[in-house]
């Protein structure tokens, strides 16, 4: 299980968006390898603040569904459902 997301998935967002999502970081020249690892499950879980998750028994994929926007994203991972929805918060 992963915990956390990968440089790759970092970069999918602008370093700024990236920052955003704390009230304090450093900023380094390689944030996305650096700072990566503090994107964490409960991170994601604490900043989208109300989401229900779950796993279906059938694909075995992870479910996300956000109160607020009342959208659902899903992922191999639950890492990877919950970036998902953290991508679309920032971009809105």
């Amino acid at each position: 299980m992963k915990y956390h997301i990968t440089p790759k998935q970092a970069r999918e967002v602008t370093e700024e968006q990236f920052y955003s999502f704390f009230n304090e970081i450093v900023p380094r020249s390689n944030w996305a390898s650096y700072h990566c690892r503090k994107m964490d499950i409960g991170k994601m879980i604490d900043y989208l603040d109300e989401v229900t998750v779950g796993r279906s028994i059938v694909d075995r994929k992870w479910n996300v569904c956000t109160f607020l926007t009342d959208r659902h994203y899903e992922g191999k991972e639950l890492v990877d459902a919950l970036w998902e929805a953290m991508k679309e918060d920032i971009s809105e």
